[in-house]
């Protein structure tokens, strides 16, 4: 077997075992289903991934750093605070947008893998909040925010952000509303949180 067939093959795993632990979780996806999406037997997905939990790591680490790094990023740019609020707004409901079913699949699994994101989050983040929140201290000086607590605002932003995706069936028939209606909803959301993002900053 030549070393691009096996990097191919388990690029298909790695592509198969997303689908299937982003729509089924860890404990509701099946090796069989992986493999059948893999089109590979599950001898050879055992040969690529030696167990379910191995696969399931690789997947949720990557999935971890799909959603939070390139994100985070922003809040310590060199940009105007409130443009890089924007930034942050937007990149954030886009990569929610492109990857639907991500930030549920993280929600659900973190009951199953506290320690494992929490690691990887620490690291993500380190310093990250400290700069940010000397960012804000300083723009409140200036008078152009109101004091605010850094993580109280990131907090806000991202339930602001994740919540009408992750409960789309509840608010979709809540609001009595077709799927192309909820899509066209879903749509407005970046300007809806920064208008409200810079609303509640005003000072």
């Amino acid at each position: 077997m030549s070393e691009k067939h096996e990097q191919d093959t388990e690029q298909r795993i790695f592509a198969a075992a997303r689908e299937v632990f982003f729509e089924h979780g860890f404990d509701g996806a099946r090796m069989a289903e992986i493999a059948r999406r893999a089109g590979i037997n599950q001898s050879m997905l055992h040969y690529y991934f030696r167990s379910k939990d191995r696969l399931f790591e690789s997947v949720f680490e990557k999935a971890a750093r799909e959603a939070i790094p390139p994100v985070l990023a922003l809040l310590v740019s060199d940009t105007p605070l409130l443009e890089r609020l924007d930034q942050f707004v937007e990149a954030h409901v886009s990569m929610v947008c492109a990857n639907p079913h991500l930030q549920a699949f993280i929600l659900q699994e973190l009951r199953r893998h506290p320690d494992a994101l929490r690691r990887f989050v620490g690291t993500a983040t380190d310093g990250v909040f400290a700069r940010f929140g000397r960012d804000l201290e300083q723009a409140a000086e200036r008078g152009e925010i109101r004091r605010v607590n850094p993580h109280h605002l990131v907090a806000n932003i991202l339930a602001l952000s994740v919540f009408p995706f992750v409960a789309r069936p509840m608010l979709q028939t809540a609001f009595r509303a077709s799927d192309e209606q909820y899509d066209q909803f879903l749509s407005e959301r970046t300007e809806e949180i920064t208008q409200f993002i810079r609303s509640a900053l005003r000072p």
